[in-house]
């Protein structure tokens, strides 16, 4: 018999966990697919915009300001004469009997403040003395030893710059939200401001992939091909504001892929895979992206650029989005879907301006679906003009395209003459 009774353990409850996954996609429409502005929308919220920090003003050029900032001086901070001269009390020019005074006492060049019924010698620029109201220029003075001889006379403010004419400390410069350009720089550094509150430029990194895949420059065997796809999209990364890092990976094999990818991640605010012409280059990396992350894949109502997948990779959940392997739908994907994406994470407004010109030509699309047509836009006699661009060399297509013609789901044709709407690429020549 048992010396001691074993005691019954109880049932111990295991907490199931639940696997990690993205939140729950848009809802496709009746031909199962989901709509381009839904997309957009759903990926716009799975990323929020970098952290910011205080840059040099040089440094921070081109970015979005996070304060509201005002002047922390008055511009300019003193009284300043705006021409060579003398400086004087207005009122000291009239006599008791209304009457313009003929002569006044010459002060010394010393700091000080005016006396009384005198004038003193100032140079275009030179700091007013205290109780001076005004500047007489050279041409109504002339100098008899000690004494000044005066022949006109001049109101209160004349010829002066005065304190804060420019500036007043405490006055707003620039608000949250604000790119700081070139002339806002300028408008700063004069203000006596150094540093600002910017959230930095997204750093996004480029992987073009694909079997046979060779960088321009490289040499290319007689099964190789020159990467365009991803020069093409990291150009336009930078022109969307990005710092862009560069990469390509002439393999489809999955470790090399993901070595590749995960090795960039370190400098990665989003990350960017384009892909060769071929189904196998675009599967592989899919693959991929699902066996590090969190992978969206959607069927949209949109042409080209139809097949999107986007995914948060890695321990840190960097974006990632997949762009198709024809260019024509690789480019177009980037400013539907990368480019908005770019702009959030700078702190920007990642919404387009949908602008309007007149078809030259009638375009043609299909209902259900958001067409983005390459044209080109011309300024005739004040009209915006848009004329359809289309060459079956593709690339050579987008280099002749200046805006995206964008023809929504509920429009079929849109006859020459009529209004539409674009997206504009360059400024218009």
């Amino acid at each position: 018999m048992a010396w001691f009774g074993r005691k019954q353990q109880e049932p111990v409850e295991v907490e199931e966990v639940e696997a990690p996954s993205l939140p729950e996609p848009p809802a496709n429409n009746e031909a199962g697919l989901r709509s381009m502005h839904d997309h957009i929308d759903y990926l716009l919220g799975l990323v929020e915009p970098l952290r910011p920090f205080g840059m040099g003003l040089l440094e921070a050029w081109d970015q979005v300001v996070c304060e509201d900032i005002t002047s922390l001086v008055d511009v300019p901070h003193q009284t300043t004469a705006l021409v060579d001269g003398y400086a004087v009390r207005a009122s000291d020019l009239i006599d008791d009997d209304g009457k313009r005074v003929e002569t006044m006492m010459l002060a010394e060049a010393e700091d000080g403040r005016l006396p009384f019924g005198a004038v003193r010698h100032v140079a275009s620029g030179d700091p007013v003395p205290p109780g001076a109201t005004a500047v007489l220029p050279t041409v109504y003075v002339a100098l008899e030893g000690d004494l000044a001889r005066i022949f006109d006379t001049v109101k209160d403010g004349e010829y002066v710059r005065v304190a804060g004419e420019h500036l007043h400390a405490g006055e707003q410069l620039l608000k949250e939200g604000d790119v700081l350009d070139d002339r806002s720089v300028g408008l700063l550094a004069s203000a006596g401001i150094d540093k600002v509150f910017v959230r930095p430029r997204p750093r996004v990194v480029i992987v073009g992939s694909g079997e046979g895949l060779v960088a321009p420059g490289a040499h290319a065997s007689a099964d190789s091909n020159f990467d365009a796809n991803s020069f093409l999209i990291a150009a336009a990364a930078r022109a969307a504001g990005a710092q862009v890092f560069h990469t390509v990976v002439g393999s489809n094999d999955h470790d090399e892929l993901r070595q590749a990818v995960t090795d960039q991640l370190i400098r990665a605010d989003l990350v960017i895979s384009t892909t060769g012409g071929r189904r196998e280059d675009y599967e592989a990396m899919a693959e991929v992206m699902s066996s590090i992350g969190l992978v969206d894949s959607a069927k949209v109502a949109m042409t080209p650029g139809r097949t999107q997948t986007f995914g948060l990779i890695g321990d840190d959940n960097i974006p990632m989005i997949m762009l198709p392997g024809n260019p024509v739908s690789a480019y177009v994907s980037f400013q539907a879907f990368g480019w908005p994406l770019i702009r959030k994470l700078a702190g920007a407004d990642p919404r387009r301006s949908l602008l309007r010109g007149i078809a030259a030509h009638g375009m043609r699309s299909t209902e259900g679906q958001t067409h983005l047509l390459r044209a080109r836009v011309s300024r005739e006699s004040g009209i915006n003009r848009v004329t359809p661009v289309s060459d079956p060399h593709a690339l050579t297509e987008l280099a002749q395209t200046n805006v995206l013609v964008l023809l929504d789901e509920h429009t079929a044709a849109a006859n020459a003459g009529t209004s539409v709407q674009y997206w504009q690429l360059d400024e218009l020549n």
